[in-house]
């Protein structure tokens, strides 16, 4: 098929109506629309402050649609990836009571129901299938609410996008679930090249059966729209025929896809109403005006999303997406919809895009998008000294953030991006590990467009909210000056890095416009915890942790140690993103009445690493695949409970070498795995550890020679 004009751009608009739909709808989930019309008469804006309620959380919504789509690429087959390899992406992503979805019990929750299921060996589609879980637990709302990137991926080509979402939502659903499922996924695909709101339905349902229950519902809502001309006369009717008296379980599929149908019927060419028809309507209202607003934000297009109220810069594209895998903990819209949109490439058979200024980490390449960037409303001496739009500049017509800031003796301007995500959003848990740490260097190209007065500018990044730890060299702004400003971020004592940004000052007050062209950063980790990685109330910032115990030590310990243990089966302690390609890794550890324990690299998930493992017999160097182990090279090894060994582990290309107390002992190849983070490894019981470290190769050309 001819490529798509604009396709990223489109992805962006249906990623960011995907995240404004639940943000709008987040705050008063599961409301009845009596409630909602008493409160507020039309929900038109955001609301979140009036119910006490913040406006950026995590949500199954966002973290399930952008991390189930993660199969096309993972699997390498992308459009011919099995429904099969679908269940292992859960298994691989989710960590169980933390990332992604509602962890409400078995046949509570039909997602917890599907990944038991997975877990305890029943493979996909059988883990959703009502013959396996029953029809009411089956036909709930979330293959619907995970499917929107599956249209995303197949641009124009609804059919494609059909077989797709057919087999990622058979993880966890049936029958009326995944025939919701697929027409949203149709009507997404369709959308990147219709735009008259009856094709995009008649596309969507004829996508299934005729005699199905989500066919019938879009016959009798788009014929009542036609009689009623009142979306709310309708909806009576939709609740009569089908609304949750009908329809059982915790949120069934059938009342929300009906009202879906309403909100694009009555707003068929107006993103702002349809949101306010869908969020009013009631019900499950995030997941309802998200799959609203993905495919209104693609059919209309970015330009048109803001044009009644201004939905983007509230969030200035911010998204929390919490997964096994902590790349991407804390991320922004726009880089999300490039990633999808270069999964869509590959499923297209289309050349890769080249990527915005050179590759750069934010680029502000696309309308309204800010990469999370914000004025530091935290402190007094930042408040209301900062303000930031996305423009275009002449004669390129190439975007970049202005920031509009004002200071003086005792105020700074400060504007900042989130790095990393801590603790819990409502019912959703948040684990993810910073992109940036020490060792690492940061620079963001501006030009001074204004200056008035002495103004100084600095990159500084945060951790744990304790203020500014680390600022780089001062720069004098001048008017009409570009500069390229550089941080390196020394050694922080092992503290995640919490945000990133940019700060000016002034003896006098001072004002200015800058024009942030790009940020970009390189550089490799360098960090050290000689006791371990600090621990607050069983956690590790900055570390993902699969554990069901953290202690410190015991009263026979010969050296101190922090333990960690998993009581079945098998538990990590991990650190680090993808951006981590060459490395070494290190740390003192014992085994503590656990079947195997040891330490890891190339960490992608709970699926996909390397390992360093002390079983009872012998040390290992390992690599997990998708499911399935491979033994890299092992060595007969007898190791006492409690008795503590230095291992290391260094990655270099295809190259690994495992070593033990100063001594290499294994080596090994690997083609698959070529970046990930690190840390440790425990299985059926506790692992002790200390001194731990991570760097970069002192000497990689000899490294890759000793692997060989």
């Amino acid at each position: 098929m001819n490529l798509i004009a604009n396709y990223e751009k489109k992805v962006y608009a249906a990623l960011l109506g995907k995240v404004i739909g639940v943000y709008m709808g987040r705050p008063f989930e599961g409301w009845a629309r009596a409630r909602l019309e008493e409160r507020w008469g039309r929900v038109d804006r955001y609301v979140h402050e009036d119910v006490d309620k913040p406006l950026v959380v995590a949500d199954d919504d966002i973290s399930g649609t952008l991390t189930f789509v993660r199969a096309l690429e993972d699997s390498g087959k992308y459009a011919d990836t099995p429904t099969e390899f679908f269940g292992d992406t859960w298994l691989n992503y989710l960590l169980e009571g933390q990332t992604v979805l509602w962890w409400g019990g078995m046949g509570v929750s039909t997602e917890h129901t599907a990944y038991l299921r997975l877990k305890h060996g029943l493979k996909a589609p059988l883990s959703g299938a009502i013959a396996t879980n029953g029809q009411t637990v089956a036909e709930q709302i979330g293959a619907q609410i995970f499917i929107d990137a599956f249209g995303m991926v197949a641009p124009g080509n609804p059919k494609l996008a059909a077989t797709m979402a057919r087999r990622a939502a058979s993880v966890s659903h049936d029958g009326e679930a995944v025939n919701a499922a697929i027409v949203v996924a149709g009507m997404v695909s369709a959308a990147f090249v219709e735009t008259d709101m009856e094709r995009l339905l008649d596309i969507g349902a004829s996508l299934i059966p005729d005699d199905s229950l989500i066919a019938r519902i879009h016959h009798d809502v788009r014929c009542w729209q036609r009689e009623d001309g009142d979306w709310r006369r309708t909806w009576e009717r939709i609740n009569e025929a089908y609304g949750y008296h009908r329809y059982g379980g915790n949120c069934h599929v059938v009342p929300n896809h009906a009202i879906m149908v309403l909100a694009w019927c009555y707003a068929p060419d107006d993103f702002h109403e349809a949101q306010v028809i869908i969020n009013t309507a009631g019900w499950d209202t995030d997941c309802n005006a998200a799959n609203v607003g993905s495919v209104m934000g693609v059919k209309v297009g970015l330009d048109r999303i803001s044009e009644v109220y201004d939905f983007q810069s509230p969030f200035a594209d911010r998204v929390i997406l919490p997964t096994a895998e902590g790349t991407r903990g804390f991320t922004d819209v726009l880089n999300e919809a490039l990633h999808v949109a270069r999964i869509g490439r590959h499923v297209m058979g289309w050349p890769e895009a080249v990527p915005p200024k050179e590759g750069a980490w934010h680029h502000f390449s696309l309308p309204g998008a800010l990469h999370g960037y914000m004025s530091d409303e935290t402190a007094f001496e930042s408040r209301g000294n900062a303000t930031l739009t996305n423009t275009a500049v002449p004669p390129t017509g190439e975007h970049g953030m202005q920031v509009d800031f004002r200071c003086d003796a005792g105020r700074v301007a400060r504007i900042s991006t989130p790095i990393l995500a801590a603790g819990k959003s409502g019912s959703y848990g948040i684990v993810a590990t910073p992109r940036l740490c020490s060792g690492m260097s940061v620079h963001m190209a501006i030009s001074a467009s204004e200056v008035v007065g002495a103004v100084i500018a600095r990159l500084f990044v945060r951790h744990s909210g304790e203020g500014v730890c680390c600022y780089s060299p001062a720069t004098s702004l001048e008017k009409g000056q570009d500069t390229v400003l550089h941080l390196t971020i020394e050694s922080i004592g092992g503290m995640p890095v919490s945000d990133f940004g940019l700060e000016m000052q002034s003896p006098s007050r001072a004002s200015g416009r800058l024009l942030v062209d790009r940020v970009w950063f390189d550089g490799k980790p360098a960090m050290e915890w000689p006791d371990g990685p600090a621990v607050r109330e069983g956690t590790f910032p900055g570390w993902i942790k699969h554990a069901d115990v953290v202690r410190g030590g015991f009263s026979d310990d010969s050296e101190r140690m922090i333990h960690v243990g998993k009581n079945e089966g098998r538990g990590i302690l991990v650190t680090g993103t993808s951006d981590w390609g060459d490395y070494a890794f290190r740390s003192r550890v014992k085994i503590h009445l656990a079947d195997a324990g040891g330490i890891i690299v190339r960490y992608q998930g709970m699926e996909r690493y390397i390992a360093l493992l002390k079983t009872p017999d012998a040390l290992r160097l390992i690599l997990r695949l998708n499911g399935e182990e491979r033994v890299l090279d092992e060595v007969p090894m007898a190791w006492p409970f409690d008795e503590a060994h230095d291992l290391e582990l260094i990655c270099h290309g295809e190259g690994l070498l495992a070593s033990c107390d100063g001594e290499i002992v294994l080596r090994g190849r690997d083609r698959w795995l070529r970046c990930g983070g690190a840390g440790f490894l425990f299985e059926n019981g506790l692992l002790g550890f200390r001194g731990v470290a991570v760097g970069p190769l002192v000497d990689p050309i000899l490294t890759e020679s000793r692997a060989k």
